[in-house]
């Protein structure tokens, strides 16, 4: 998931005891993070939940002692007085429920919002832990599983207070008739077992279920994202057919849990039933043989139905707690492959709302000043052997390599993935700890081309210097990154010149428009130091020749160092110096007409 240093992400760097990528990560539970952050106002929420259950549970009691000491005697006062109360007693309760509704829910959204924002803040900060996880499943993670998992503060206010109250009304239907209390225990006893036995069936399934749509998922995501290519390729049917394939084994797998959710909403749906209908039964012999009144038939026959009511909604529970646990486990596990926890501090909301991307200066409107240069040093990363060059500032250098897998180890190793890798910016080394702090400094441009959503003016201020206006009341900084690109014919070709929508990676530009834009994003930033990766290959002859003259021109000056990793001849010929290097070391360096000299670097540059 993770390039080089981007120029898309960026927060001022925060205090911490060590790099996440580089230390072990603590199994920290998303649910118990949750609960956790909510420990003072969970007590209150769910004492006014037992209350408001309580006084369910509590009215049909009131009505059958209303009727047996005010109808059956027939005291108009007494049943008024006490319909009054009932009344009374349903408008606080209707109240205090508000109270406590408004407080869960807003306490459930803020943990979306929160899971949402630590996710998608560990999947964009540079320090977090590579991951080769498709584009989709992440997505699915930090938007549906993240809201699921929040769902622990919608069902903690109601479901122990609920299940209280349950026993409690069981407890005085024991004190009336223990056959009664008999009946309703057995009944909650056996609602435990089947919840007990179906939870850990429904967990698995729900994460069978959850991995299939994320499958989905991404393979939708890449389609979408390929769209372009598939349709030059006409292969629309086949490309069709993948996604239907993959939506109909998420499809079969939510059938599964429905199937499983059924049999337990009929199981404990039956439980319930027996229960209540023995409650009754038992309730009426007792009446018709004069051991209890009217009044406290109709109470034992309210609280049953209450029972059987709440009693039906604690049987959702295992279906409820399956779909959650399984959420808050894939969040908490994409968290860890990232090298990080729900609960770090680098990815509170407080932080990442106040953070800031890092432009450059060390001041506002003050440009970054040199860093010394690029220098690396026995450098041994992937197939290097032993790499030593220097690009000074004021210079760019051209690095030639006859393997690829060269030039990507030396793009990797700048990047500052590897430990003690030897690369140097001044005096600083570069390495997986020191990277974040490197931004400011180094800015690496990859091969591959990400754009995103937004305008061509969007697009070029991703990381240019905040001195820079980019409001469009001044676009003369933005002119000049797109001739160094090579890109001036853009603003001609594009309808709306910088206020062009660009889609999602560049969906609705060609390869090379593409690639020149990014470049003219990379120009955009001022970086002291600049790595650019085979920047002109989607472009043609005559257009790499312009841009090599006008890119080596905008970065050849004083305090700025530039390094291109490339086979280009136009580029080649343009940089002050060529090092060609050649089983993982640099077996010549002169410039690009005194290097055509050698048959094998011809013989490189021609293929």
């Amino acid at each position: 998931m993770h390039d080089s240093p981007s120029p898309s992400s960026g927060q001022q760097a925060v205090p911490a005891a060590a790099d996440p990528a580089a230390t072990a990560v603590p199994r920290v539970s998303v649910m118990r993070s949750i609960v956790r952050n909510h420990r003072r106002s969970i007590p209150w929420i769910m004492a006014t939940s037992a209350f408001v259950e309580a006084v369910d549970m509590l009215v049909p009691i009131l009505v059958g002692i209303i009727i047996d000491v005010g109808i059956v005697r027939g005291s108009l006062a007494i049943t008024l007085l006490g319909a009054a109360g009932i009344f009374v007693m349903r408008l606080i309760s209707t109240w205090v429920w508000t109270l406590m509704f408004t407080a869960s829910q807003r306490a459930r959204l803020f943990e979306r919002h929160r899971l949402r924002v630590a996710v998608t803040g560990a999947v964009l900060d540079p320090r977090s832990r590579p991951i080769e996880r498709p584009a989709g499943e992440v997505l699915s993670i930090a938007t549906s599983d993240a809201d699921k998992a929040s769902d622990i503060m919608d069902m903690l206010p109601w479901a122990f207070p609920a299940s209280a109250v349950v026993v409690g009304s069981g407890v005085w239907l024991a004190v009336l008739d223990p056959w009664l209390g008999v009946a309703t225990l057995v009944g909650i006893a056996v609602m435990v077992l089947v919840i007990r036995v179906i939870s850990p069936v429904l967990s698995a399934r729900y994460d069978a279920q959850q991995s299939r749509a994320a499958d989905a998922a991404a393979t939708a995501t890449d389609l979408v994202h390929g769209l372009r290519v598939l349709q030059g390729l006409g292969v629309q049917s086949r490309a069709r057919t993948q996604y239907r394939r993959r939506s109909r084994i998420a499809l079969d797998a939510a059938l599964v849990n429905a199937r499983y959710s059924g049999v337990s909403s009929g199981l404990t749906t039956l439980v319930t039933a027996a229960m209540m209908a023995a409650v009754v039964i038992i309730a009426a012999q007792r009446t018709v043989a004069g051991d209890m009144t009217i009044g406290t038939l109709i109470a034992v026959v309210g609280v049953a139905r209450s029972n059987m009511g709440m009693l039906q909604g604690l049987s959702g529970i295992p279906i409820w707690w399956a779909s959650m646990s399984t959420s808050a486990d894939r969040v908490r596990r994409l968290l860890a492959d990232l090298g990080r926890t729900v609960d770090d501090p680098a990815l509170t909301i407080g932080h990442l709302a106040t953070a800031r991307d890092e432009r450059g200066e060390a001041r506002p409107g003050e440009r970054r000043a040199g860093t010394g240069g690029l220098h690396l040093r026995g450098v041994g990363a992937g197939s290097l052997q032993g790499l030593d060059m220097e690009v000074p500032d004021g210079r760019v250098i051209a690095l030639a390599c006859a393997d690829a897998r060269d030039a990507d180890a030396v793009v990797e190793a700048v990047s500052g993935r590897a430990e003690h890798t030897g690369v140097h910016l001044g005096d600083t080394e570069v390495t997986s700890s020191t990277r974040f702090a490197t931004r400011a400094d180094l800015l690496v441009e990859p091969h591959v081309v990400d754009l995103f959503d937004g305008t061509v003016r969007e697009q070029l201020a991703t990381r240019a210097p905040a001195s820079d206006p980019t409001d469009g009341s001044d676009d003369s900084w933005a002119d000049a990154a797109l001739h160094a690109a090579g890109a001036d014919d853009l603003l001609r070709i594009l309808p709306e010149g910088y206020d062009t929508r660009i889609l999602d990676r560049g969906a609705n530009l060609s390869g090379g428009q593409r690639q020149r834009i990014a470049l003219a994003r990379a120009v955009a930033s001022d970086a002291p130091v600049l790595v650019l990766q085979d920047p002109t290959t989607a472009v043609d002859a005559v257009t790499e020749q312009h841009i090599a003259e006008a890119l080596v021109a905008a970065r050849r000056v004083p305090d700025r160092a530039t390094l291109l990793v490339t086979r280009a001849p136009a580029l080649l010929r343009e940089a002050d110096e060529v090092l060609y290097v050649r089983g993982g070391r640099i077996t010549a360096r002169a410039d690009h007409q005194d290097l055509m000299d050698r048959d094998d670097y011809r013989e490189m540059v021609r293929r």
